[in-house]
């Protein structure tokens, strides 16, 4: 399921809050209008009861008068029900024979306020009205119902539906503009954080915005990679003028061991092979170490599509003719995926240093199997490079520990595998076969290529 965007969300929470503040002031609007018709039928049978007592002063209290106060209340019920007065008037005797509007007391009788009771109609509807106690267990009721709410309902269902479907037009339109805008925000800083991710720390935030959260945190991202853009130069000066300083000395005095290998005293030429080996190897992790740090400052170049099986069978064709002519190793290769968005040269590069391991470790009359296949790496799209060989393998403790120290004890070539890799948001695997071993890179294309929406 594809994730909801930001202004999806930011519309969805305000039609819902706003909905819900709809939905609550309905509810208290309907229960205001319930009191009110209730306060209005207690208010009119309040005053039907005080016309009744000022009809039958002194009656209505007098045990010898319950026959004539039975009789007119039947009477001004029973008159009420014909005319469609909106009264009611009951008389229950010690019996409970009842007289007047219905021919049934009300149920579920309760104290609602200020001595007023509240009941239930034989219809089901509210009355709210006066219970007396009378003479010889009597009781009295002068009551009203509680007027239908059925127009107000209606009516706040249509205006409340008209208003919920401008809340929600309301709502979108407030969603579109203000979450789009913080939405393209955010994805500007998205863009930046993965060009520096890259290792393009030259990039800047130059639309700022408004100096709101969002417009902080650029302020704040700006001056971040300002200094460390002044960081990483002044490393990569001090590395220049190393390299400067260095690389003449070192030139000299191999050749100087170079003359001294055809001395006359073989004890001195011996020794000075050796001293011109060790040189060598110095020289090659020098170089290696300059074009590491080309590798993880350098990118200007852009990602671009590319056949990887040619580019597989270049990698190849630079060590194939040594590994049959010199060792005997045969070079097979399974190619299962077609094109890939990367730096082809790096990837040629990271490929070809895999292949020269695997030939210097391989046995006579071993085989090496480069492989190329479609993976998936955290949901994207990633080719995954094998590349096995048959011979010693790398030793357990090393297989089992971190890549970088893993790395860092099998040669400079592996590290600069493990910073191509890097690179390309992919890592670096290695496993044991026994005998021989895989390493196996697993890329992606870099964010320069795949930007936000």
């Amino acid at each position: 399921m594809k994730p909801l965007l930001l202004p999806a969300k930011t519309a969805l929470l305000l039609a819902f809050f706003s909905v819900l503040a709809l939905l609550l002031s309905l509810a208290g609007l309907a229960m205001v209008d319930r009191d009110a018709r209730r306060i209005a039928a207690a208010e009119a049978a309040q005053r039907d009861y005080e016309a009744l007592d000022e009809k039958l002063p002194g009656v209505i209290g007098d045990p010898a008068a319950m026959p004539l106060v039975a009789a007119a209340i039947g009477e001004i019920g029973q008159y009420a029900g014909r005319t469609g007065q909106p009264r009611v008037a009951l008389f229950r005797d010690a019996t409970g024979a009842v007289r007047g509007s219905w021919q049934v007391w009300p149920r579920r009788i309760m104290p609602w306020r200020d001595g007023l009771v509240i009941g239930s109609a034989p219809d089901g509807s509210d009355v709210i009205g006066i219970e007396r106690p009378l003479p010889g267990n009597a009781r009295l009721l002068i009551a009203r119902p509680v007027r239908s709410a059925s127009a107000l309902r209606r009516s706040l269902g249509l205006w409340g539906g008209g208003i919920v479907l401008l809340l929600l037009g309301l709502s979108l339109a407030t969603a579109l503009i203000v979450g789009g805008q913080t939405a393209a925000r955010i994805r500007r800083l998205n863009r930046l954080c993965d060009r520096v991710g890259d290792g393009d720390v030259t990039v800047r935030i130059t639309d700022l915005g408004p100096p709101d959260e969002i417009g902080i945190l650029a302020r704040h991202m700006n001056g971040m990679l300002g200094e460390l853009e002044r960081r990483i130069h002044g490393l990569r000066a001090a590395s220049d003028h190393i390299a400067h300083d260095l690389r003449t000395p070192l030139a000299r005095v191999r050749a100087r061991l170079s003359a001294m290998e055809s001395a006359a005293d073989p004890e001195i030429a011996t020794q000075a092979a050796r001293a011109a080996g060790e040189l060598d190897r110095l020289m090659a992790a020098f170089n290696a170490l300059l074009d590491l740090r080309e590798i993880e400052s350098d990118v200007s170049a852009p990602p671009a599509l590319f056949d990887i099986g040619v580019a597989v069978d270049d990698a190849i064709e630079l060590y194939e003719a040594v590994a049959e002519d010199e060792k005997q190793v045969r070079i097979s290769r399974e190619i299962a995926a077609s094109r890939f968005s990367g730096d082809r040269e790096l990837i040629i590069r990271a490929l070809a240093n895999l292949i020269e391991n695997a030939v210097k470790v391989s046995p006579a009359g071993g085989v090496i199997h480069v492989s190329a296949s479609a993976a998936r790496k955290d949901g994207e799209a990633a080719l995954q490079l094998s590349v096995s060989d048959e011979g010693p393998g790398f030793p357990e403790q090393d297989a089992a520990t971190d890549m970088r120290s893993t790395l860092g004890g099998h040669g400079l070539g592996l590290i600069i595998v493990r910073a191509i890799a890097e690179r390309h948001r992919g890592e670096v695997r290695v496993e044991r076969l026994g005998p021989g071993a895989r390493v196996t890179l697993l890329l992606r294309t870099p964010r320069l290529l795949a930007a936000y929406e």
